[in-house]
């Protein structure tokens, strides 16, 4: 019996992140440059196809963003996840930026991630895939997508973000505030708000999509002609101010 449950603890414990695959290697298709807060990377001698770089962290405080810059190799898109809920896997809701301009011989992303108000203090897994003309994310791209993608070519980088979890005060007494549902593809009905509060929308680069002004504890918005992606809604009373993410499909 005490060799059966050894077993099983080992096994329990083995769990690891599935990967993307570049059925055509990296070459020019890679990352170049990638900053995040205080991670400053640069590929060096290393070959493009090495991607654990989890050694390398930077440190943020639930609810604020992480600066990022990535410069990607000859036509390359960026996709940002981090695994919030440490579950070995990356979720559509944990994808946090996704973009695809490309460029030759390369093209500069500049942008941020909000870590989510509420997420607890810990060390997380995050994702920057770099792929030959896709965003990363979108089903639609012809490609490749997905954090565990089949890609043509390109690479990914793995690193480490420590979150911070403690909240102000007035974020700790402050109700958290529901989205439903979510995903949505339509309607979203935003419940807890709180008197006076004022709703924000923004995309996955920060721009604003929409605002409004409330004066009951819920309101309901119009989704559907959002294109699809992720946004952040940000709600601010006399309480404080709260962010959760919504996924448009």
């Amino acid at each position: 019996m005490a060799f059966l449950s050894c077993s099983l603890a080992l096994t329990g414990s083995a769990q690891s992140y599935c990967s993307p695959t570049f059925a055509n290697g990296c070459f020019d298709w890679h990352s170049i440059e990638i900053i995040a807060g205080s991670i400053n990377w640069t590929p060096g001698a290393d070959d493009c196809a090495v991607s654990d770089y989890t050694s390398l962290s930077t440190t943020v405080i639930a609810g604020s963003a992480i600066s990022m810059h990535v410069t990607n190799g000859v036509w390359c898109g960026c996709a940002v996840w981090i695994d919030l809920d440490n579950s070995y896997s990356f979720e559509d809701g944990e994808n946090l930026y996704y973009n695809y301009v490309g460029g030759s011989p390369s093209y500069q992303y500049d942008f941020g991630v909000t870590i989510p108000n509420g997420t607890p203090t810990g060390s997380y897994r995050m994702r920057i895939v770099s792929p030959w003309g896709s965003d990363g994310f979108q089903t639609s791209n012809g490609n490749g997508f997905g954090s565990c993608g089949s890609f043509q070519y390109g690479n990914y980088n793995d690193f480490t973000v420590n979150v911070n979890g403690s909240l102000g005060v007035e974020d700790a007494a402050h109700e958290v505030f529901t989205l439903s549902p979510n995903p949505t593809s339509a309607g979203i009905t935003i419940s807890g708000v709180g008197p006076l509060g004022r709703i924000t929308v923004m995309d996955f680069q920060g721009r604003v999509v929409e605002q409004r002004q409330v004066q009951s504890d819920r309101l309901v918005l119009d989704a559907s002609a959002w294109t699809s992606g992720v946004y952040m809604i940000r709600v601010s009373n006399a309480e404080g101010t709260r962010m959760e993410r919504l996924v448009v499909q």
